[in-house]
């Protein structure tokens, strides 16, 4: 190319703009227009610039121009800056051109790969460069983004995520139990085959968890003596619950032989030993196949029992399931399919229940929880705001998790079965004005039918009288036809009379009747009754009809006919164009009906969506003014704002959906009415859910890919380094060279002193927040709880009609360690009632501990770290400089200075993601430590029977639970102390 020909046809395509002083026009010719070509100001990329114009500011504006990932930039003959060019590329906050950015990155890295793969057995620098770009590519791997779905039962969760997933059936569903259900996993499926583009993994527990709650299920249903409780008769008792559970994995035991079974015999059944601790692969290239192979072993077969008739006039009977059912035994379900959704490293995993009664399952919905980026919590839209959902957040215990977690920005309220509504409540309730002129106009249209109806009515009375007439006058027809006929064959005949004619006047009502007949033969049909007004036509003469006389009349009767049916077809005709206008008023009024729904659905979301917001804002002030009370209730001020609640109600994202309508919109549940209220996909609320879903693994990726790109920074840097060291032509004496050699050595231990002491320092900072808000409040918290402790327990023991427990889920909830889940007590956990004085009132320094203090200490060393290395950097410069030493390597170091930056800025927010799950793992630590002190108390108090063994006057337990957690006190404050202290480490 001939610069200078180029130059000249740049110029003349330089904008008209005037510019100011000390301003110059850059430009950047696009990549798809080749220089040769004559040349236009819009095949430019022009920018006002200036002298001290980074290069980095071109690159970005012509990164967000073209949305390119690899492009050189070139003046005159020579390459510009090219590490620039991978700053701006860090410099992006687009996931999706960082992404692009990542893959081009690495099909580079694999050819480079292959090259050093050729030499790598003779030669030890090709041996070392693929190592390196074996162990960089793997970093470009997309990290997972967990979201946890969690809900009541029949909030509709399940449909939610099928919907969001673009399948009409994916995740397992059950009507059974809530217990029935299993943790759930979906992530994107990366298998290439078209024979598993579903894919499915069946975790089962393990012999010894299965074993431990095949204990506590036999001592829920069976009563001392070996016998099968009564209880079992009822599906939402404890007793059975448990003997659902049992019966489904040994269905073929029978009842009236359990007592003979001890639980080392039930775990020795062949067909439970052969999938516990196993795990099940199911594939299909269809999802409905797929669906049916998964649903055998996660869904109960109580629901599709097979019906048959019995001997009992008809009855149906159940007929019993002999075959081994799975849920029981399922840890957890782990699904990969190719939905859009989850195409950017989203994992959706339905939590059915943290609270499961199987201690495995429980731990792994813990787990999720733990490692969640993302909290979805689905309500139906129609109790969502009425029950205070967002407010109450699943109990104070929930929240007060969230609080520890720092989750409370991770939250997601999702409104689902939108399509479920009053439109009269909602107007009414609402108020809504903008639905006034539309209800007008479905009163007129309604009116309008009402007339159009009448006026039909009216049509079909006279259709029914013309059809009389038609009627009579094809009698009439008849009649004449056989006359006809009889005239024909050369009789006499006469006009037949009318039974509605009248005698004349004057007749006498006795005299005898005279009439002439109309044939010779005499009948009885012809005498007429006499008239009851006294007159007679006895003595009437009557004359023979003739030929014309009976042509005339039936020219009459034929134009009386034609005259009925043309004023009948008129009518009828009348009658469809009045149908067809209450069918357009119909269609009208459906419209109108549409539109008022749809207007009311909007309004309910919009209303439901501030709502919720206020509500969730409204229960953490409130837990946060509790807490504060708590902690120091002298210098407590309710007037004053612990945080920016309206921040706070604005940040929850909140999404009014409906799966119904979104599925049936898709054409799937084909057997399924019209979802009336929606005219497309965008109104269910699924597809800004969908995009949400993408939206939160935004941050992930962008972290991924700048961690990635800045060790391949480093990596390409040292590449340089390497490849540049031959021929750097320094004419530096080796004297020179020793002492510049002498001052590397010596500013590269400073900068290490420099280093350790600012890490030092941090860790003591870190130490010193711990322990003002955390450890030094520890000893008198737990001093508070042992205090409680005897109170505590005496509450589980009380009477029902004190707010204690039955005795059967008293038995339940011991013989499970403390933690145990009924539908007639909830969810119940001793040890969390013994920790609650402890995690109530640490809450407010845990929160400003992790989430405030630490946090910015990490940030703010990061930073200075950055600051020391450009004053080291600094220093060798001009230390070169004064010694008249150049290092042709020193200008490829300095672009590094750079790269190092961003990688302490990216420790950094790699260190407090770290601390964050470490503390996470911490906070659920205390009442752990507090079950495992407790277990032989639970299990002292599961053996004990007899009259009021359980009741809160009997001594023995509150000083029992008392005793354990005195002896633990010790291990409460030292266990959690150490974990917090590796926290900051």
């Amino acid at each position: 190319m001939n610069w200078d020909d180029f130059q000249q046809k740049a110029i003349v395509a330089i904008p008209k703009q005037t510019l100011k002083p000390n301003r110059c026009w850059v430009g950047v010719l696009r990549h798809e227009k080749p220089p040769e070509a004559s040349l236009e100001e819009t095949d430019f990329i022009w920018m006002i610039g200036h002298d001290k114009m980074p290069i980095q500011t071109v690159q970005e504006a012509y990164l967000k121009s073209h949305q390119v990932i690899n492009f050189r930039l070139k003046h005159r003959d020579a390459l510009v800056d090219q590490n620039g060019m991978v700053r701006a590329i860090l410099n992006q906050q687009d996931p999706e051109l960082l992404g692009r950015a990542v893959a081009r990155s690495v099909e580079i890295l694999n050819e480079l790969q292959e090259k050093f793969s050729r030499y790598a057995a003779s030669n030890a620098d090709a041996q070392s460069w693929k190592q390196a770009i074996e162990k960089l590519i793997p970093q470009a791997e997309r990290t997972r983004t967990v979201i946890g779905v969690i809900g009541n039962t029949g909030a509709g969760k399940s449909s939610v995520v099928n919907a969001m997933l673009n399948e009409e059936n994916l995740v397992p569903t059950n009507c059974m139990r809530a217990c029935t259900a299993v943790v759930t996993e979906i992530s994107w499926n990366d298998s290439m085959d078209t024979s598993a583009e579903y894919r499915a993994e069946i975790e089962f527990i393990d012999r010894v968890d299965w074993e431990e709650e095949l204990t506590a299920l036999m001592k829920d249903f069976l009563t001392g003596d070996g016998a099968v409780s009564r209880g079992i008769y009822e599906s939402d008792s404890d007793a059975g619950i448990a003997w659902a559970k049992f019966q489904s994995v040994y269905p073929k035991l029978p009842r009236d032989t359990l007592n003979q079974y001890k639980v080392s015999d039930l775990m020795t059944k062949t067909d439970v030993l052969s999938v516990l601790g196993t795990t099940k692969t199911i594939e299909a290239a269809q999802a409905s196949i797929f669906y049916q192979q998964l649903q055998h072993y996660v869904d109960s077969r109580e629901k599709c029992n097979k019906k048959g008739r019995g001997n009992d006039g008809g009855r149906t009977k159940t007929t019993k399931i002999t075959e081994m059912e799975y849920w029981p035994l399922i840890k957890v379900v782990r699904i990969y399919t190719k939905s859009p959704a989850l195409s950017t490293g989203a994992v959706i995993v339905d939590l059915p229940g943290v609270h499961d009664s199987n201690a495995a399952r429980a731990a792994v919905a813990q787990s999720y929880l733990k490692h969640c980026t993302g909290l979805w919590i689905v309500a139906p839209i129609g109790r969502a705001v009425d029950d205070k959902a967002a407010k109450t957040l699943l109990g104070c215990s929930f929240r007060r998790q969230l609080k520890y977690d720092g989750g409370f920005s991770s939250v997601t309220f999702i409104c689902s079965k939108t399509d479920d509504i009053s439109v009269t409540e909602v107007i009414n309730s609402l108020e809504l004005d903008g639905t006034a002129e539309l209800e007008e106009l479905g009163d007129e249209n309604r009116t309008s039918i009402k007339k159009i109806e009448g006026k039909i009515e009216s049509l079909r009375e006279s259709q029914q009288a013309c059809e009389a007439v038609l009627s009579r006058t094809l009698k009439e027809m008849d009649i004449w036809e056989e006359l006809q006929e009889q005239l024909d064959d050369g009789k006499k005949v006469y006009a037949p009379v009318c039974e509605t004619r009248k005698r004349p006047k004057g007749c006498k009502k006795d005299s005898a009747r005279k009439r002439r007949r109309v044939s010779e033969e005499e009948s009885d049909d012809d005498w007429v009754p006499p008239d009851d007004d006294g007159t007679d036509d006895d003595n009437e003469v009557e004359i023979a009809l003739s030929e014309s006389d009976i042509h005339k009349k039936f020219q009459e009767l034929r134009r009386s006919r034609k005259n009925a049916r043309e004023e009948i077809w008129q009518i009828k005709g009348s009658i469809e164009e009045l149908k067809l206008q209450i069918s357009e008023h119909e269609v009208q009024n459906d419209e109108t009906k549409d539109k008022i729904r749809r207007l009311c659905i909007a309004e309910r979301n919009e209303y439901s969506k501030i709502a919720i917001q206020r509500d969730f804002a409204a229960g953490i002030r409130e837990m946060d003014q509790e807490n504060a009370a708590e902690e120091d209730e002298d210098n407590f001020d309710p007037d004053e704002e612990l945080r920016d609640y309206d921040q706070v109600a604005k940040s929850l994202a909140v999404f009014c959906v409906s799966s119904r309508a979104y599925q049936k919109l898709c054409g799937r549940l084909v057997k399924d009415d019209p979802v009336p209220g929606f005219t497309n996909a965008e109104e269910t609320g699924i597809p800004q859910l969908q995009a949400h879903c993408k939206t939160l693994t935004a941050s992930s990726r962008i972290q991924t890919s700048r961690s990635f790109l800045l060790n391949l920074c480093q990596l390409l840097t040292a590449f340089n380094l390497w490849a540049s060291i031959e021929g750097t032509g320094s004419k530096a004496t080796e004297e020179d060279k020793n002492k510049q050699i002498k001052y590397l050595k010596q500013a590269l231990a400073n900068l290490d002193a420099v280093f350790k002491a600012s890490i030092y320092a941090c860790f003591d900072q870190v130490r010193a927040d711990l322990k003002h808000y955390i450890t030094d409040k520890l000893p008198e918290l737990v001093k508070d709880a042992i205090d409680a402790a005897p109170s505590t327990a005496k509450a589980w023991g009380e009477k029902k009609d004190r707010g204690g427990l039955p005795w059967p889920t008293y038995l339940a909830v011991v013989r499970r360690h403390g933690v145990f889940r009924s539908l007639s007590a909830g969810h119940r956990d001793f040890n969390a009632d013994l920790v609650d004085p402890i995690l109530k009132h640490l809450a407010n320094g845990w929160e400003r501990a992790f989430q405030s203090r630490l946090p910015k200490a990490f940030c703010a060393y990061a930073a200075n770290f950055g600051g020391l290395l450009h004053t080291f950097h600094g220093s060798v410069e001009r230390q070169a400089d004064e010694k008249g030493v150049g290092l042709a390597e020193l200008s490829i170091l300095k672009q590094q200075v750079y790269t190092y930056e961003q990688l302490f800025h990216n420790v950094g927010t790699v260190v407090i993601k770290q601390m964050t799950q470490l503390q996470r793992e911490a906070n659920r630590n205390i009442t752990p430590t507090i079950a495992n002190g407790m277990r032989n108390v639970y299990e002292l108090c599961a053996s004990e029977c007899g009259p009021g063994a359980h009741y809160g006057d009997h001594p023995v337990v509150g000083t029992r639970f008392s005793g354990a957690f005195g002896l633990d006190q010790e291990t409460v404050g030292n266990d959690n102390i150490t974990i917090m202290e590796s926290t900051s480490l």
